[in-house]
């Protein structure tokens, strides 16, 4: 929402003192203010999108989606799918809920999730939601195939599918990874089959019978005898937020560990697999700010992006992550790619950066008027069919096109 002029706020302060009835009016816009993020709480709701006050005047630069022509995270000028790298597509989903991951196994199988329960799947001509029961925001969405598909909430709120089949999909929740007392928040998935499943979680010290109280970060999965499945837990101390591996036995984490160690809010961990146990060393991330997404082409060639427009790269032989330049400010939530020189990084704001193997550029989207939606996931099954998620938005990559602006040349 614009700034009021001051005209404009003495004239409302006026009103509230004339009429009682309008304070609570601003009371509750106030408390629709919320963030798009449920919290933990699988009863919270998110807000329904507020009319604007008729009282507040408009102003010349003030475009029709309600922000500030002249800020630089402000549409104001309607550009066609012709006009730019990026198209939207409507996913059904409502404009109140944002999109937080995308994951598929082909050009007609891709699922995205993310708040008020929301999970849709992309058959190759349209979304479509696939009702879940559940309220909560979905942070991370991830499968082994098309029949194999997780997505992660909460450690009490775990769902798997059998995949798309006949025009619809059914969502079951699976055994928790803790009970509710103490559950906490699901950031991350990653596998590399459909009995190698690894969730990232918010970090909590839990009560270990003989040893007091100890940290877990991770859960991985064990299928039992019958058929059933249970977590066991990993011991680490970070609040988890992505996940990359090379292989069953290489992998790579980020992590948030600020609450307990504030010099550690960029923590990067590789773990090494020796008959199925990995062995985790801290590697110097030369981070001050939380790196939130991590990717890479190859074991050689790691990428990981955070807070502030952070970037970072680690390349073979290299004893910590070199820090790169970045054309940004603005917060990265998602990088992903094909090869080491066809890399996508997406942030807030609508930032949408592609990498060529030499450099980061800025590519553009067909947006609406207004203020540009905050992207939080990118993936894609090739170079030329590629996917972003965010704020209400989901946005298709197709290849080049010749007069785009910002595109994959």
């Amino acid at each position: 929402m614009r700034r009021l002029r001051k005209a404009e706020r003495r004239r409302i302060v006026l009103l509230a003192l004339l009429v009682p009835a309008v304070v609570a009016v601003f009371a509750s816009c106030a408390e629709a203010e919320d963030s798009r993020l449920m919290d933990e709480d699988a009863s919270a709701s998110l807000p329904e999108a507020s009319a604007p006050d008729a009282d507040v005047l408009p102003e010349a630069n003030v475009v029709d989606g309600g922000c500030d022509a002249s800020e630089p995270d402000c549409v104001s000028e309607v550009i066609s799918c012709d006009e730019a790298a990026w198209c939207p597509v409507p996913t059904t989903v409502s404009t109140r809920f944002l999109l937080t991951s995308v994951w598929g196994s082909s050009p007609t199988d891709v699922w995205a999730a993310g708040s008020g329960g929301s999970i849709v799947h992309w058959d190759g001509a349209a979304w479509k939601e696939t009702p879940t029961g559940v309220k909560n925001t979905f942070r991370a969405i991830w499968g082994s195939g098309p029949n194999d598909v997780w997505a992660v909430a909460m450690t009490d709120v775990i769902m798997h599918s059998t995949g798309y089949a006949n025009g619809a999909a059914s969502w079951e929740l699976v055994a928790p990874a803790t009970s509710p007392e103490i559950a906490s928040a699901a950031q991350a998935i990653w596998g590399t089959s459909a009995g190698d499943v690894r969730i990232g979680v918010r970090a909590r010290n839990t009560s270990v019978p003989g040893r007091g109280y100890v940290y877990f970060d991770q859960y991985t999965l064990h299928t039992e005898a019958d058929g059933g499945i249970r977590w066991d837990a990993v011991e680490g101390e970070g609040d988890v937020l992505g996940f990359w591996g090379s292989s069953p036995t290489d992998l790579w984490l980020v992590a948030d560990n600020g609450d307990r160690k504030p010099w550690e809010k960029g923590q990067t961990l590789h773990g090494v697999a020796d008959r199925g146990v990995f062995t985790w060393t801290k590697v110097d991330s030369q981070s001050t700010v939380a790196l939130l997404s991590i990717w890479g082409s190859s074991a050689d060639d790691i990428w990981a992006v955070g807070n502030a427009g952070t970037m970072r790269r680690m390349k073979k032989g290299a004893t910590r992550w070199e820090i790169i330049a970045s054309p940004t400010k603005q917060t990265l939530r998602g990088v992903w790619g094909t090869a080491a020189d066809d890399v996508w990084a997406v942030g807030e704001s609508g930032t949408i950066l592609h990498f060529d193997g030499t450099s980061w550029k800025p590519s553009v989207a067909a947006l609406p008027l207004g203020k540009k939606p905050d992207l939080y996931g990118v993936w894609g099954s090739s170079k030329n069919d590629v996917w972003i998620v965010g704020d209400g938005v989901s946005l298709h990559y197709t290849g080049p096109k010749p007069g785009a602006r910002g595109g994959r040349k």
